[in-house]
């Protein structure tokens, strides 16, 4: 998958992230942008955003698409989700509220990766 293709799922997702996807991309390669950058600039300062308002729905939407990228079979995502998503979660200073909401796949990635 490219980052292009990666980066329109990720916005077909969440519309709401489409201001903020212009505004982080637009000195960049817009859409084209690497899908590394988009998600550590966009993705998780929105998903940091709702668990710590603690919006359950939000939540939900958020943790369930990072289910379903473990799902897709392509190295490129995989990479951006080990990295841009799940790396980051561990080096927070406090991870356990956002580790408690990782589903099963996620979460099996996420404790052979980054909790040895």
């Amino acid at each position: 998958m490219e980052p292009k293709e990666l980066n329109q799922l990720l916005l077909s997702e969440f519309p709401e992230l489409q201001e903020k996807f212009n505004e982080e991309t637009s000195w960049q390669d817009r859409m084209d942008t690497g899908s590394f950058i988009v998600f550590e600039d966009v993705f998780m300062p929105f998903l940091e955003t709702y668990v710590e308002m603690n919006n359950t729905d939000m939540i939900e939407r958020l943790y369930s698409f990072i289910e379903k990228l473990c799902d897709i079979k392509d190295p490129y995502v995989e990479n951006v989700l080990y990295v841009a998503v799940l790396e980051n979660i561990s080096d927070y200073v406090n991870p356990e509220p956002f580790e408690k909401f990782l589903k099963p796949k996620s979460l099996k990635i996420y404790l052979d990766n980054y909790k040895k």
